[in-house]
């Protein structure tokens, strides 16, 4: 099976992904702007380069796009080759300049070939976003939890998140400025996923770890916890029920203890997780080892 596009994409049609089990075939879909929009003059993250770890609609295709509206070029990587290929698609439509990797984030090798070729097509790298949600297993709750789902979930989410942050922090220093930005998302249905809850812990910490061994001039780190409007009137965070920047319950005391080094939240409200991206691309040095909260 492959994937379909017509000569008009100006886009080099590639094969589909394997399954989870087998090492992907990283081959590049190189950047060939296409030019149906002016660029708007002096972009705010004009010659910056973004890698955006996932190639799934919704938040990581938005957020790719705009940064790419920004001025970034971006990378997006992951293990669907049509849906990177129709973000791709979009960005250079508007002018942008946009490269799809087919890589699996559960593969160290494939992480390191998405860095290798990111420096490879646009010569160094300045922002790295990192997506910890749940598309690849089933999660249950935590008696109920085996090997298989341990194994298919904390591969990707947090291992992948790790070596994602740990091959790109060379590059992203040697930027001035480098920055990264991990997401993780609290939704209804999360009070049951005993695994992903605690690879998102995990991204918590590793998002403190980068903060406190990196200073703030080499490179920023912070964290984005976007919570759902079904999961924002869940009775657990009743106690915090009109507050702008209050993380959820079970996670607000870790956060003010000192697990993040910078303030635990930010109070600017944001319209969704692309806008706070934005934000910490554009404006993040004043923030590191912070925790920008969206709440419905």
């Amino acid at each position: 099976m492959s994937v379909e596009q017509s000569p008009e994409d100006g886009l080099d049609p590639r094969p589909a992904p394997t399954t989870l089990d087998q090492p992907l075939a990283l081959e590049p879909v190189l950047d060939q702007p296409v030019l149906d929009q002016p660029v708007l003059d002096q972009p705010v993250l004009d010659q910056k380069v973004a890698l955006v770890t996932s190639s799934a609609p919704g938040i990581c295709a938005d957020t790719a796009m705009q940064l790419a509206r920004a001025g970034a070029k971006v990378i997006v990587c992951g293990r669907n080759a049509n849906q990177g290929l129709a973000t791709v698609k979009q960005i250079r439509r508007e002018g942008g300049r946009a490269t799809f990797v087919l890589a699996d984030i559960a593969i160290a090798a494939d992480i390191q070939a998405v860095i290798d070729e990111t420096i490879a097509t646009y010569g160094r790298l300045d922002i790295l976003f990192n997506n910890v949600s749940n598309s690849y297993a089933r999660d249950s709750v935590l008696i109920d939890v085996s090997e298989s789902i341990w194994d298919r979930l904390v591969e990707p989410l947090l291992k992948g998140t790790f070596f994602c942050c740990q091959y790109a922090l060379p590059f992203l220093q040697q930027s001035s400025g480098g920055t990264i930005i991990n997401l993780i998302e609290k939704t209804p249905q999360s009070h049951n996923d005993s695994v992903l809850t605690i690879c998102q812990g995990g991204v918590l910490a590793l998002t403190s770890a980068i903060a406190q061994q990196f200073p703030p001039h080499t490179v920023t780190a912070n964290l984005i916890w976007a919570i759902s409007a079904a999961e924002s009137t869940n009775p657990a965070d009743a106690g915090m029920a009109g507050s702008s920047s209050a993380l959820p319950s079970a996670t607000s005391s870790l956060l003010l203890s000192p697990v993040l080094t910078g303030p635990p939240t930010e109070n600017r409200p944001f319209a969704d997780v692309a806008e706070a991206v934005m934000y910490l691309a554009c404006h993040g040095s004043t923030l590191h080892g912070a925790a920008l909260l969206i709440r419905p």
